[in-house]
């Protein structure tokens, strides 16, 4: 796909680290399937992957995680 940020680069399928914070509680979610701008770096996570991030978050901050690195799980 074409990057919407820099509008010149196109996307190649990677991974990414992504940091999740809501209140005290920092997420840290490593080896993320992205898709990244070849030519400025812009990362692109699909709505999939982004609502399993979110409901893995909503877990770990019901349990009261102050600080967590995960690797990412389909």
């Amino acid at each position: 796909m074409k990057c919407a940020i820099c509008k010149h680069g196109t996307t190649a399928t990677g991974f990414t680290t992504v940091v999740l914070e809501k209140d005290d509680t920092t997420l840290v979610f490593k080896q993320v399937p992205a898709e990244i701008c070849i030519n400025c770096g812009e990362e692109y996570i699909s709505s999939a992957i982004n609502a399993t991030l979110l409901s893995v978050a909503g877990r770990e901050v019901n349990k009261g995680v102050t600080l967590e690195v995960l690797r990412y799980a389909a």
